[in-house]
């Protein structure tokens, strides 16, 4: 009985080794189906690579625009006739105003540094930086105001308003200082513009008088002046 027993078991458990190998052998050689190819595996994915963002396009990049010489507004060039819709007379009024503004800025440098010092190094740079807005500030006013003088006919206006843009150039260069000058001097030669610009603005009012009723006349081209 025993070598019978024996004999049974081996049989039983040989035949058990051989079906296990077999199923094993089965499911390393089965082809994955469409269901399977499905599943996300460590190392190989399935799901697409996700794409790097795309750079904006050149239309989203827009530079931001700066513009240097800001125009200034009528309510600064001409505080006194800004309300008024007169070209004309927001000329009349800027060529005082500006002088006085960049006259004022001198006057800061003379309390802050002395006379004898106020143009030494960088001690003058903000009258110069004063006269330099002005004189790109001016002509955009000057130029509206000869439009308006030669629209009304006034050709004699329009060469007054000429003639006193090139005074006011002319003195608002003059607030620096002259060599070997004294403190009186300046002081006295930086008010002479003031006579001038207030004959030169009865002048343009009296040439504007009773202009624009006549026949339209060409007025002949003014000398370009560029301060």
């Amino acid at each position: 009985m025993r070598p019978r027993l024996f004999l049974y078991v081996c049989l039983v458990l040989f035949s058990g080794w051989t079906t296990c190998g077999y199923a094993i052998l089965l499911k390393a050689t089965e082809v994955p189906t469409a269901q399977d190819s499905n599943t996300v595996t460590i190392g190989n994915t399935d799901k697409p690579a996700a794409s790097s963002p795309e750079p904006p396009s050149s239309a989203s990049q827009k530079p931001e625009q700066h513009n240097i010489l800001t125009q200034p507004s009528a309510d600064f060039v001409c505080p006194r006739a800004a309300a008024k819709a007169s070209a004309i007379e927001c000329f009349l009024d800027a060529v005082e105003h500006l002088y006085t503004v960049c006259r004022q800025v001198k006057a800061i440098e003379l309390l802050e540094f002395g006379f004898d010092q106020a143009e030494k190094g960088a001690n003058g740079l903000k009258s110069e930086f004063c006269r330099r807005k002005q004189k790109a500030s001016l002509p955009h006013y000057f130029e509206a105001a000869l439009r308006e003088a030669q629209a009304m006919s006034s050709c004699e206006a329009a060469r007054l308003l000429n003639d006193l843009y090139i005074v006011w150039a002319t003195t608002i260069a003059g607030l620096r200082q002259s060599p070997n000058e004294t403190e009186a001097e300046y002081q006295q030669r930086i008010t002479v513009p003031y006579p001038a610009f207030a004959a030169y603005r009865q002048h343009v009012r009296d040439a504007l008088v009773g202009a624009g009723q006549g026949p339209v006349q060409s007025c002949p081209s003014l000398a370009t002046f560029k301060p």
